[in-house]
């Protein structure tokens, strides 16, 4: 557990609560032995350990699969020019590395929020980008989603992985997606992989704003936050030429 919090967990707080609950929820009955309704104590049990073990496969290797698949079939350019909107750990970052333009830096920005991610700081994803011998390339700095550092049409591609959803409330999101779109260049793609129950009010801001091709899928079980109510989806668009 030590080294999931150190890589980096989603929301630690809530595999463990979850394990936690289930592991007491086995030892009552253990404890108390047969009464009426202990079954369903030992399903519940299960079920809230199971819930969680999903919820940490998800956040260390499930969100990691759905990335691997979308940079395999949507990005077909050799070298892009990328913001990554709540990195964290710039796991996205480190995965399309080889896409990443040598001649514009690209940019990684947080808020650094220890909730939404264990071991979560600026020092740290710093420090992971030095070891991949990426600081030639990528620039990390400390940003708000809702106003961003960067000028209009500065990047080809724009990218989020598991960050929107934390922005509450919804004109706060929508804030949010308006900068994504404004940093966007044209013919850029923004690409946001998230969770939560927001994707078609995200693609519903984004036709408003113009952009183009809009494309929303939901994911399976590598997406599964402790089960398949809380899914992985991805909302998809183009920015349209003037």
């Amino acid at each position: 557990m030590k080294k999931l919090m150190k890589n980096g967990l989603d929301a630690p707080l809530v595999p463990i609560l979850y394990i936690l609950a289930g592991l007491i929820a086995l030892l009552f009955v253990a404890v108390f032995h047969q009464y009426d309704g202990y079954l369903w104590t030992i399903g519940y049990g299960v079920l809230m350990i199971l819930g969680g073990v999903i919820f940490i496969n998800t956040s260390t290797r499930g969100k990691k699969k759905i990335w691997s698949s979308i940079i395999n079939s949507e990005l077909s350019q050799s070298s892009y020019h990328v913001l990554d909107l709540g990195t964290g750990h710039a796991s996205v970052l480190l995965q399309m590395s080889d896409k990443l333009s040598s001649t514009k830096k690209s940019m990684g920005i947080d808020i650094w929020n220890s909730d939404d991610q264990s071991n979560n700081g600026i020092e740290a994803t710093e420090a992971i980008i030095q070891e991949n011998d990426l600081a030639g390339q990528v620039d990390i700095k400390t940003a708000d989603m809702r106003s961003l550092p960067s000028g209009d049409g500065e990047y080809d591609l724009v990218v989020s992985s598991l960050a929107f959803h934390n922005i509450k409330p919804k004109i706060e999101r929508k804030r949010a997606l308006l900068e994504a779109v404004r940093v966007l260049g044209h013919d850029g793609k923004l690409i946001i992989v998230d969770t939560g129950h927001n994707k078609r009010e995200y693609a519903e801001v984004l036709n408003q704003a113009g952009m183009d091709s809009i494309n929303v899928k939901t994911y399976g079980m590598n997406g599964w936050w402790t089960g398949p109510w809380m899914a992985t989806y991805l909302v998809m668009a183009s920015k349209k030429q003037n």
